[in-house]
């Protein structure tokens, strides 16, 4: 374990790969990608689960906000959804914050894929407190991102983003941690990001 020194110890582990992401995935990916389709979905909100964000921050910091971009003959479509927490002056560290936005973009097979832009924004033009890599298991292809900044209080996020057929899928979770903070691994946000991609995925696959 590493722990970066900025103000607030944020335990991260260096991993260059990923786990499986079980047979089910694996048979999928045997027989070529998955076809996905945002026409079942009227709020994005409804593929995101937001309560592991709780262990952090507690007090809902708004409804969750949603938005859908239909597709039609020169825009491809996409959804998006943004849910947060804060804490309550209660508690004892009351300026940690937690969000976690989710979304995806499609393509209609001729132009590039948004996963093209993500990456490059992430991995081709890093922070200096970033270190990225591969994912596997999960659609065709893959990678996380984790980043921290600032001192007394720190930033941190970290995104899990995959392309896979007509989609690409993004969850990126941010954490505001004062100094003094339980330290929050990397690891551990790798478990939550990881499963709400696959339930995204899930629920805009066509079956």
């Amino acid at each position: 374990m590493v722990v970066l020194g900025i103000g607030v110890a944020i335990g991260v582990v260096v991993r260059g790969g990923s786990e499986s992401a079980g047979a089910s995935a694996t048979a999928r990916q045997a027989g070529g990608p998955g076809t996905y389709s945002m026409n079942g979905i009227t709020n994005a909100c409804d593929l995101v689960d937001p309560t592991p964000l709780t262990k952090w921050s507690s007090t809902p910091k708004s409804v969750p906000e949603h938005r859908e971009t239909r597709p039609s003959a020169h825009d491809s479509g996409g959804l998006k959804c943004n849910v947060g927490y804060a804490s309550s002056t209660t508690d004892e560290f009351p300026m940690n914050r937690a969000g976690m936005s989710v979304e995806a973009e499609f393509t209609d097979g001729t132009a590039p894929p948004f996963y093209d832009h993500w990456k490059h924004a992430g991995i081709a033009t890093p922070g200096p407190g970033s270190v990225s890599g591969e994912v596997t298991g999960i659609g065709s292809q893959g990678y996380w991102y984790s980043e921290v900044t600032g001192n007394l209080v720190a930033e941190m996020a970290y995104v899990v983003c995959v392309q896979d057929g007509n989609v690409s899928a993004r969850v990126k979770i941010a954490l505001t941690r004062e100094k003094g903070s339980p330290v929050v691994s990397r690891d551990e946000l790798d478990s939550i990001a990881r499963p709400q991609l696959r339930r995204a995925l899930d629920g805009l696959r066509e079956k």
